[in-house]
């Protein structure tokens, strides 16, 4: 992302921040909600609404009082897949690990202090996982996201591991040396592999993918119960760990021009 040296227009800036307040876990929001969410004044959350519902990028559910995401915004997103090309290509590679493992094949991009999913394959039955595409989570939040964070410059890193994230279960690793360890495996590896931090009896195998200027762009993983993929875990390490090796080569990468910068 490139720096862009002009203050930003304080009220598009805030209306931003309003419709980034929706999320998968809240797509419903009152007006207080979203004050408190974006420490904006309540009129000017409301004024704000205003707008944006007569533009359609928001919409107002009389029965529960509450605004949620407009048809706009639906709109706009159809035309993700034309500008996520790093999505294109890996979706024959990502589906062809889903054939052979059968476990749930996730993808995500980083996009500032958060990652986002971009694509999402699993079962029709049996365990289904809570991250949906469009849903943001902390770097520090499963494979995914210290696959992506463990290439970013020093400082970037460091300030990213600074933001408060929450524990999710009881082993849960916070301390920030293991942590820090543990990127430092990532990027000697290209390959991170964990179980029950994020939900316990899960595992995930995840893997960075990286552009033609050696930058890391997006991270994939296969994630299943525990009980199925530590008998074939060897299998999807390997079959991760290509994927993304072959996405990255589709994308232009080759090994002259590793690096690690953030996009």
């Amino acid at each position: 992302m490139r720096n862009v040296k002009m203050n930003p227009i304080r009220s598009v800036d805030r209306a931003i921040d309003i419709l980034l307040a929706f999320s998968a876990d809240t797509p419903e929001l009152s007006i207080e909600e979203l004050a408190k969410k974006t420490e904006i004044p309540n009129s000017t959350v409301y004024r704000l609404l205003c707008t944006l519902e007569k533009r359609s990028l928001v919409h107002f559910n009389e029965k529960t009082m509450k605004y949620k995401p407009g048809v706009q915004l639906f709109a706009l997103g159809s035309l993700t897949p034309y500008v996520l090309d790093v999505r294109e290509e890996a979706q024959p590679i990502l589906e062809n690990i889903f054939e052979k493992t059968g476990q749930t094949i996730i993808m995500s991009v980083p996009d500032g202090d958060e990652i986002i999913y971009v694509f999402k394959k699993e079962k029709n039955h049996g365990l289904k996982f809570s991250s949906s595409i469009g849903q943001r989570r902390p770097y520090i939040y499963g494979v995914l996201g210290p696959s992506i964070l463990a290439f970013f410059p020093e400082k970037e890193r460091e300030r990213i591991l600074k933001i408060p994230r929450p524990t999710y279960t009881t082993k849960t690793i916070t301390d920030q040396t293991v942590i820090n360890e543990r990127l430092e495996n990532i990027r000697q590896t290209k390959l991170y592999t964990e179980t029950d931090e994020t939900t316990l009896g899960v595992t995930g195998v995840g893997a960075p993918v990286f552009n033609m200027n050696g930058e890391v762009i997006a991270g994939i993983g296969a994630v299943g119960p525990t009980v199925y993929i530590e008998d074939q875990l060897e299998l999807v390490q390997e079959l991760i760990r290509e994927g993304a090796k072959e996405i990255s080569q589709k994308m232009g990468y080759t090994e002259d021009n590793a690096g690690i910068k953030i996009p």
